[in-house]
């Protein structure tokens, strides 16, 4: 009925990481040349996300104390758009869930949901909105990852430029973005909305981020907002030169041991699974997967089940887990309802992959062309159908590391935990 499975070890993929953290942050913000009056006696907000970034404790931590080692009073500031649900008590629980609070940190932490109307842009006349916590701060710093976004391709993409756009911009301001970008594009609006609160706001530079295949903190580059756009672009080709891809263009069922907002804004990386499901972003040419089955809900999400839509089957263990509420605010601020979508509901682990592999086409299930991941972040150690590892054997960047094996489940039904790593471990 099931394949046996094979572990195997996908090497083709940036695996580089800071070793050294606190000496790469520091030659970061010495390269910034900033003199002791645009720091000293001011309150200077930190703006944080919702994304679990590699060291993101780490990087806010320093920063903090980067701050108060110029006679400057730091604040770390909320900025994730809609996300926690739309509520200061939410964006705190997930601050709080990233390790970010003021005892780890050394900063108050300060959530709103409430914002403004700044004004429009100059060239599309677009309504910039922005978080009310702004006001109170001499100067704002922003700490973001750059990275690819699950639902679009641009030039820019994730990173400092979104997240004024969409996390300052707190709810009115993301569902505002995702509603032009339907229209004239993601990057277009989000560049647009950027330049103009780089006018407003006091912003004295950014911390960006970026992370190798395997989400390990491989570069920590601080700007001044002049430079945002510019090493964005660079940062992003960088990012996607480097990224981790599924072994196989051509899978009849993918199954994903878990979901969740820490690991994806969608829950999975739609370019990792080859599926997007947002009105006017076309659908990727690859991967091709003929069934999804999505198998947990991370603790992280905090019910947000964002992206269970793109799956065809589930199970009832995740159902119970899912945050309606949360669940469809994410998805209608991001235009995204498909997302939200909850799949077929199967009683356990078995019954959602038997039914995967039962509608998929097949004529003999124990051939098909299975691949099993424990999410969208960590696919450099991942589970391949015997058939598929036939056809992948003679790739030199395919290692074989276990098995044959059949697939085990327990006494409920539900699948036993796979064996995964982070790269090489």
């Amino acid at each position: 009925m099931f394949p046996h499975m094979v572990l195997i070890h996908n090497q083709e993929y940036n695996s580089q990481r800071l070793e050294d953290v606190e000496k790469e942050f520091e030659k970061g913000f010495e390269s910034l040349r900033l003199s002791a009056e645009e720091i000293r006696g001011k309150k200077v907000g930190i703006a944080v996300g919702s994304r679990g970034i590699d060291r993101i404790q780490q990087i806010v931590r320093m920063t903090v104390e980067a701050v108060k080692a110029v006679g400057g009073e730091p604040f770390i500031f909320g900025a994730m758009g809609s996300h926690g649900n739309g509520t200061a008590r939410g964006q705190r629980e997930i601050l709080a869930s990233l390790g970010v609070t003021e005892e780890e940190t050394g900063a108050p932490v300060l959530c709103s949901a409430q914002t403004a109307l700044w004004g429009a842009t100059g060239q599309h006349g677009y309504k910039v909105y922005g978080n009310e916590l702004c006001d109170r701060f001499d100067a704002i710093i922003l700490v973001n990852r750059v990275k690819m976004h699950t639902d679009f391709e641009d030039v820019t993409e994730s990173g400092v430029l979104k997240l004024m756009a969409i996390g300052i911009g707190g709810p009115a301001g993301c569902q505002n973005v995702h509603t032009l970008a339907l229209k004239d594009g993601y990057g277009t609006v989000i560049r647009e909305t950027a330049a103009f609160m780089m006018e407003k706001l006091p912003v004295l530079f950014g911390v960006l981020l970026t992370e190798n295949a395997v989400h390990e903190l491989d570069g920590i580059y601080m700007e001044r907002p002049e430079k945002f756009l510019e090493t964005e672009k660079r940062l992003l080709e960088k990012v996607k030169r480097g990224r981790m891809k599924l072994p196989s263009d051509s899978i009849d069922v993918l199954i994903v041991d878990e979901m969740g907002k820490n690991i994806s804004g969608s829950g999975m990386d739609t370019k990792v699974i080859g599926r997007v499901y947002v009105t006017g972003q076309a659908e990727p040419k690859n991967p091709r997967a003929s069934r999804v089955v999505v198998l947990g809900l991370t603790e992280e999400s905090h019910g947000n089940a964002i992206g269970i839509g793109l799956a065809d089957f589930s199970t009832r263990e995740v159902l119970d887990k899912i945050d309606f509420a949360a669940t469809a605010k994410n998805a209608v601020a991001s235009m995204a309802p498909a997302q939200g979508k909850i799949p077929c509901i199967l009683e356990n682990d078995r019954e959602a992959i038997r039914a995967a592999l039962d509608t998929a086409a097949i004529e003999n299930t124990e051939k098909a062309r299975v691949v099993r991941i424990q999410n969208t972040n960590q696919i450099a150690r991942l589970y391949v159908s015997e058939t598929l590892y036939e056809e992948l054997k003679d790739d030199p960047e395919i290692r074989l590391l276990e098995g044959p094996s059949a697939l085990e489940f327990d006494g409920q039904g539900n699948l036993k935990p796979g064996y995964y790593g982070k790269g090489d471990e």
